[in-house]
């Protein structure tokens, strides 16, 4: 399957083979394959396709753009019913909303629209052991988790019977002494406290051997779980999980506290339910946001409301949380849950001290919430610290080992790391190296570890299938957890980077971020900022938007926080803006001071000492124009490219004796393709409206100047099109113009012979699109003045070639030391390689030209003769007749 294949004939031949050997068994695996082969040829020609980008790239931690196009055929939104800017309206789009009234059903989404409890398999069975333990007076024990969402579950179930004036005990395992879900010594200790009934929250989907033991003792079990069942449930009196294959349950994607929350409203009735729900709603809204479901249908009503009273409700926990986070007085976001409330939450557990959450949630003692509040954030910074250097670890480690290059899923263990803590390191390596990652820490010859995956990778289905080299694991598709004996890891390693090899292509390995709006830098101001709130809450399947500034000056660059890996800039577009990038300090690598770069980032507000202004979160950044260009061997290039030196080019017309009206009013052309040419004589073009809603399959991006070049590079990194030929127009006469359903001009043309040969050679239904402005016209015509003869140049150009020292020189230094342009100087050269009197070669990945001087000629030269010199000028005779200039 590593096999390159360049033609046809030879994916069909391994097409065959794969069924043949059997090794696919379906249609979608076969497809898989040959999209592989596909992404692996090997491109020959000069055009740059994002297939062949992304394989170039592999190992780069490279990110593909791709920004929305509007589908403005199912546009039905309102904008003024709905009182929402031209901004909102397209990311509402872009959330596939296109009627004002689901629209106003998303953004005022109402706590009645909660569906039916029963609607849950076992929610019946689960109720009436409840209160036939109720009714006898049985001792209840609530068993959860470590994390936010367990000790979530915990708190509003124990809210729940002290409301009912029932007593019940619960019970959170330790992560570090007894790790995740049921085990036999915590139900042994249940069985000594009398306990009856065990009621399980975010846990015990997978428990099957436990349950069995606690039914063997006398203990019934009840599930209450959301996590990926296995191939046999508990044998439980009821297990309540919408993953279940067997339920019908029409929204699986909650958390375990919104099944607890479920339970708690089938037990209520639904008056009642509806009359207390907000004693509940601020914890749940919480375990939502920080078990990171999607940010949807019932999850998104329990968010948005949750969030309109957290803080200020009756829970004082969450008060305190509030306080020690300081967001006193602010409007609580639903990152301020994911970043801030929600951490604290789970540093607690991480280090041991899980019942510390499920106290202060359900404690009614302000003074006391606020103590264990307090207690919680010191617990917060510890787990910072230990994270800080686990991560700095795991960095080494991938860093002194290059086969973690070639790794699909990056599986590493680790001598005395916290294992309450790996689970976020994981989750940071994953988001760095976008690869699969499982963590473990090695204690006593035993590894415990987290794992996290990647959109489109189901790490539990490939777990399940090293499950043999495992002595416990569960989870769900993106994060699971595991436990097994440390001398299986390197196994483990193998084993499933081979299920990886198949499931994941180099493609899949390119994270793919979805930008909702290219924006004008004139629209970004607090108020904008504070518009965007009405479409929280945000999270998987509804992200916070994100925006795309192309061309920003870089003006400042800092490295922040305490290890300096945080990432902070002042950029200015039409204003200046302040960019942070937390844990992206690897992105400084990519551009310098001055350097122009496109940026991807979220909105938000900064309130520092009282002064408010807007910040940019940045997502990723690339760079747009190097300010040193001269500087880049493959920028050294693509001003090469840029001139036609080729003296025998098929797309010119030396002879410009013609008489332009006559050309452009020929009956070859469409009168849209007259308006067009028309239009470009005439200098008045405008470029074209959101360019990336243009490019479609089978497009040829055509541009003149290294400022076009950079304009349609931007463009296609921000295209979701697979294939986007690009070239300059002084190599027009290679390309095939024939098989492309559109062209995209970036540039005004040199002359109108070049627009002539383009309409005469594409295609009959082929569109043109113009994309350039007058500014463009000025850089080319700045281009075309820059190549005028002048004979005392080649002559500083020659003296400072005799006078380097080994003839090897840098070619920025060369271009600075001779005060010319680079666009100049590369044509001198070739006109005196042309005429013998120098050779040269230049070094693009070192940026170095390498000079030989010939030995000189008897006659003095006329450089004017010089067929490269004739040309040149001939070419800019004709720009100046094509132009009337």
């Amino acid at each position: 399957t590593q096999k390159i294949y360049t033609n046809t004939k030879d994916i069909y031949k391994h097409k065959r083979y794969i069924q043949t050997q059997k090794i696919y068994t379906n249609t979608k695996d076969i497809y898989k394959c040959k999209r592989y082969i596909q992404t692996q040829k090997i491109y020959t020609n000069r055009n740059v396709r994002n297939t062949a980008y992304i394989v170039e790239n592999r190992g780069n931690n490279l990110k593909k753009w791709i920004l929305s196009k509007e589908d403005k055929t199912k546009d039905l939104l309102d904008t003024d019913e709905l009182n929402i800017s031209e901004e909102i309206r397209k990311i509402l789009l872009n959330r596939k909303i296109f009627d004002t009234r689901s629209a106003k059903e998303y953004i005022n989404p109402a706590i009645e629209y909660l569906r039916d409890p029963f609607l849950l398999k076992d929610m019946d069975r689960a109720v009436e052991r409840i209160k036939m333990a109720i009714a006898q007076k049985e001792k209840i024990c609530i068993y959860g988790d470590y994390d936010v969402d367990g000790v979530s579950s915990t708190s509003i179930l124990m809210i729940y019977f002290k409301s009912i004036g029932y007593p019940v005990e619960y019970y959170i395992p330790n992560r570090l002494e007894e790790g995740y879900g049921i085990n036999i010594e915590a139900v042994n200790h249940l069985k000594g406290l009398g306990i009856n009934l065990v009621v399980t929250v975010d846990c015990g989907i997978t428990s099957v051997n436990e349950v069995e033991y606690a039914n063997s003792i006398g203990i019934d079990v009840i599930v209450t779980d959301h996590h990926e069942c296995q191939e046999v449930l508990p044998n439980a009196c009821a297990v309540v999980d919408p993953k279940r294959p067997d339920c019908t349950y029409p929204f699986e994607s909650i958390c375990g506290c919104t099944v607890a929350l479920k339970l708690i409203h089938a037990l209520s009735g639904n008056a009642v339910f509806m009359a207390t729900i907000s004693r509940y709603l601020e914890i749940v809204s919480l375990a939502t946001i920080c078990d990171v479901m999607p940010a949807l249908d019932e999850n998104r009503i329990i968010v948005k409301n949750g969030l309109e009273i957290f803080g200020s409700g009756s829970n004082c926990g969450i008060k305190a949380l509030v306080k020690v986070c300081g967001l006193e007085g602010n409007k609580i976001r639903s990152s301020d849950l994911g970043f801030q409330v929600g951490p604290r939450i789970n540093a607690a557990g991480r280090l041991g001290f899980s019942e510390l959450g499920v106290e202060l949630l359900t404690e009614e003692s302000q003074e006391r919430a606020d103590f264990l509040a307090d207690l919680m954030d010191l617990k917060n910074t510890e787990r910072q610290s230990i994270e800080a250097r686990i991560y700095n670890d795991v960095e080494d480690i991938i860093n002194s080992d290059k086969s973690y290059n070639d790794d699909k899923i990056i599986v590493i263990g680790g001598e005395d790391w916290h294992h309450g803590i790996i689970g976020i390191v994981a989750s940071k390596i994953t988001e760095k190296y976008y690869k699969p990652c499982i963590l473990m820490c090695i204690e006593g010859g035993v590894a415990v570890g987290s794992a996290r995956s990647i959109k489109g990778f189901n790490l539990f289905k490939a777990m399940n299938d090293c499950k043999e080299l495992m002595t416990k694991f569960g989870g769900h598709e993106q994060a699971a957890g595991l436990t097994m004996d440390a001398c299986n890891i390197e196994e483990l390693r193998k084993k499933i980077n081979k299920i990886a090899n198949y499931d994941l292509t180099d493609e899949d390995l390119v994270e793919k971020i979805k930008i909702d709006l290219e924006i004008d830098a004139e629209r970004i101001d607090l108020e904008f900022v504070d518009s965007l709130h009405v479409l929280e809450p945000f999270g998987i399947k509804n992200p916070t938007p994100l925006f795309l500034l192309r061309d920003c000056i870089v003006k400042k660059c800092n490295l922040i926080g305490r290890d300096k890996k945080h990432l902070k800039l002042e950029i200015n577009k039409v204003f200046d803006f302040e960019a942070i990038g937390f844990g992206m300090s690897h992105l400084a690598e990519k551009f310098s001071l001055g350097d122009h770069i496109d940026i991807v980032f979220q909105l938000s507000e900064n309130n520092f000492n009282g002064q408010k202004k807007v910040q940019l979160m940045i997502k990723d950044i690339k760079l747009n124009k190097p300010t040193k260009m001269l500087d880049n061997g493959y920028i050294t290039k693509k001003v090469e490219e840029s001139i036609n030196f080729n003296v025998e080019s098929s797309c010119e017309i030396d002879d410009f004796s013609f008489d332009i009206l006559d050309l452009i009013e020929s009956k070859i052309y469409s009168d849209k393709e007259l308006r067009q040419i028309k239009s470009i004589i005439d200098k008045n073009v405008e470029r074209y409206d959101n360019v990336n809603e243009a490019i479609s399959e089978n497009t040829l991006l055509v541009y003149n100047t290294i400022s076009g070049y950079f304009r349609a590079k931007s463009d296609i990194s921000t295209s979701d099109i697979e294939k986007i030929d690009h070239i300059f127009l002084s190599n027009i006469d290679k390309m095939p113009l024939k098989r492309y359903n559109k062209i995209i001009i970036y540039d005004y043309i040199d002359n109108i012979s070049q627009i002539a040969y383009i309409i005469e050679n594409k295609g009959f239904d082929c569109d043109l699109v113009l994309n350039f402005n007058y500014g463009d016209f000025i850089q080319l015509k700045m281009k075309r003045n820059e190549m005028d003869f002048q004979r005392d140049e080649f002559v500083v150009v020659y003296k400072r070639i005799l006078g380097i020292k080994d003839l090897i020189v840098k070619y920025g230094d060369f271009i600075s030391s001779v005060n010319l342009t680079s666009v100049k100087v590369i044509m001198i050269l070739k006109v005196l390689k042309d005429e013998e009197i120098i050779d040269y070669e230049i070094d693009y990945v070192n940026n170095e030209i390498k000079f030989k001087v010939l030995p000189m000629k008897g006659e003095k030269l006329d450089l004017q003769k010089n067929k490269i010199i004739i040309k040149i000028k001939n070419q800019n005779d004709l720009f100046k007749k094509t132009y009337s200039i």
